[in-house]
């Protein structure tokens, strides 16, 4: 624990979920807990629930769930410890140092030295672009029509053309080699032992910002006619290119109601100076299904602008997918005669790119019209395989509604018989499985992990002894916290355990406090929003017998894996003898 157990209760506690919910989700209440659209899946109808009492929230869904730590982590895509500064500058309490581990210390401390020193890189070229050295670079964005504004607001700066500028630079202000490596701001020389080279000279530099606004690397437009024309930042421990977007810490907060995906940092940055601060790029490669899910945090709705040549036509139909599969609705921008939103925006006015996004065209239609080029369609057999194509694009919309509209622009365009297409599409699906009865036409939702025999006892088991001290005393001679053979479940157990013994209650909300990592806090939040089902007291003992069975039982087989001594095989025989006729009365309780 980072810090003091009392006082991460005590930030949970002056965070009212509700209240920090509320300031993302629109929420109504019904009854005593309160509900809204689900921030985690796409839905339509209501089923996140947020328990005032409880100061836990459950989506019905897609089975979110969690207290107020696991929501800003979850929502904010921050760590635990981030959560906690953020919850307590919210309640205006002061943290103290944390109470770190020598490991985990290190660890932090490390990662602090890596922003550290990409963030005095990217000071350093930003002084190099405004010194002699970077005329060349201050020239090159002048005719580009970037202002001195823009150019602060995104931190371009200029890599000298000396190999070893910026890593001399550096080592004098007491960063180690190691240090510097790791940021990914230098190359070790492949023939000199022990010598580095810098990554980036003599190009403009793009500083990277993760959607904190923390520097995790940088991209370079080299001046003249040098190979790579672009150059990104190796991935390192603070920059993954398939997890970050360029510009997306401004693009985040523009409350626009889309998000515009281009090819280039000077797309974005072209784009932002004529006000449209929604624009992003991925960083140097194809977009990824981790991009699909960063943007689906942050918006619903993706313009996808990419260049205009057959590389940003195929980049764009494989974009489509992706996007898609995080329930995006996405669609695509054509720029006439200009090869990228930079060169429109350049012999344009922003009012013209304004007007231009009205007439975006659904993903639907962008891909029919890539199709079309494929076939001659005053061919008859071109034609059909044309339709039959067609037909398989229509199978992969979900709503009945949106299919029938599409279906019915195509038909008209592509004078295509209405039956014909109707049985063609429908006969297409029960071949290849693509579609099988539509059941009540429901919203795809994501499904809630399965759960295996063994962990669903452990969590029947722990979410009772919760519930109900009186089953606690009878259960806990008959199984201990160590027998639980998940870890997690055995943290919980041990936690519940002791806070029995001296006399506290069991707060689940709490409890949850005490596990840092995202997906041990939605699993043990999954425990407490676990209902077992039983109508009778007899029932009741009958599910409390199986789940101790099968734990116990489970350690039995483990351990008997691993003996050689034949006693001790002999010893477990005879305990899976005596399991057999184990039967716990809860009235005992």
């Amino acid at each position: 624990m980072y810090y003091p157990e009392d006082l991460i209760e005590e930030i949970r506690i002056q965070n009212n979920i509700v209240d920090v919910v509320s300031e993302h989700v629109q929420l109504k209440k019904k009854g005593s807990s309160y509900f809204g659209l689900c921030p985690f899946h796409n839905e339509k109808t209501p089923s996140f629930s947020v328990s005032e009492e409880k100061q836990m929230y459950y989506c019905f869904g897609c089975g979110a769930c969690g207290n107020v730590y696991t929501f800003v982590m979850e929502y904010e895509n921050y760590t635990f410890l981030e959560a906690v500064k953020y919850l307590a500058d919210r309640a205006h309490i002061t943290l103290p140092t944390p109470e770190l581990s020598e490991a985990v210390k290190r660890k932090i401390e490390y990662k602090q030295q890596l922003m550290e020193v990409n963030r005095e890189a990217a000071r350093y070229f930003y002084y190099q672009l405004y010194s002699e050295r970077g005329n060349k670079a201050l020239t090159y964005l002048d005719n580009r029509g970037i202002t001195e504004t823009l150019r602060k607001k995104f931190g371009l700066g200029y890599s000298n053309v000396y190999r070893n500028d910026l890593y001399q630079y550096l080592t004098k202000q007491n960063y180690s080699k190691q240090v510097i490596f790791d940021a990914g701001l230098t190359n070790k020389d492949k023939k000199q032992e022990n010598t580095y080279h810098d990554r980036f000279w003599n190009r403009v530099m793009f500083p990277i910002l993760d959607v904190h606004s923390h520097v995790i690397g940088f991209g370079g437009r080299v001046l003249g006619d040098g190979n790579p024309k672009y150059l990104n930042s190796p991935e390192t421990k603070l920059f993954e290119k398939s997890r970050n977007l360029y510009a997306l810490n401004i693009a985040r907060t523009s409350r626009k109601s889309n998000i515009l995906m281009v090819e280039g940092y000077m797309d974005v940055i072209a784009l932002h100076q004529a006000g449209f601060n929604n624009a992003v790029a991925s960083l140097g490669t194809a977009l990824t299904g981790g991009h699909a899910k960063l943007l689906k945090r942050y918006t619903d709705e993706v313009i996808i602008a990419y260049d205009s040549d057959e590389a940003g036509i195929n980049a764009t139909l494989r974009a489509i997918p992706i996007l898609e599969a995080e329930q995006l609705s996405v669609r695509v921008l054509h720029l006439g005669e200009y090869k990228d939103p930079d060169e429109f925006i350049q012999n344009n006015e922003p009012k013209a790119f304004e007007k231009l996004l009205e007439t975006a065209e659904p993903s639907f239609i962008y891909q029919i019209q890539r199709l079309e080029t494929n076939y001659r369609l005053k061919d008859p057999v071109h034609k059909t395989r044309f339709v039959n194509e067609i037909a398989k694009l229509l199978l992969r919309i979900e709503s009945d509604i949106e299919r029938d509209n599409f279906m019915e622009t195509i038909i008209e365009k592509y004078s295509i018989n209405q039956s014909s297409m109707k049985k063609l599409i429908a006969d297409i699906g029960k071949n290849t499985g693509i579609i099988s009865q539509k059941k009540n036409n429901q919203p795809k939702t994501k499904k809630k992990p399965s759960e295996d025999g063994l962990f669903l006892a452990q969590k029947t088991l722990l979410t009772l002894i919760t519930d109900k001290k009186n089953l606690y005393t009878v259960i806990k001679d008959h199984l201990k916290p160590e027998e639980f053979t998940d870890d997690l479940c055995q943290r919980a157990a041990s936690y519940i355990y002791n806070s029995y013994e001296q006399g506290q209650k069991i707060v689940p909300a709490t409890l949850i406090n005490h596990f840092t990592e995202l997906a041990e806090q939605t699993k043990m939040a999954s425990i407490f929003n676990h209902k077992v089902a039983y109508k009778h007291p007899l029932q009741l003992e009958k599910i409390v017998n199986e789940s101790i069975k099968k734990i116990k039982l489970s350690n039995i087989e483990a351990l008997s894996r691993s003996i050689e001594k034949t006693i001790e095989l002999q010893k477990l025989i005879l305990a899976k003898r005596e399991l057999e006729h184990l039967h716990i009365s809860l009235n005992d309780g």
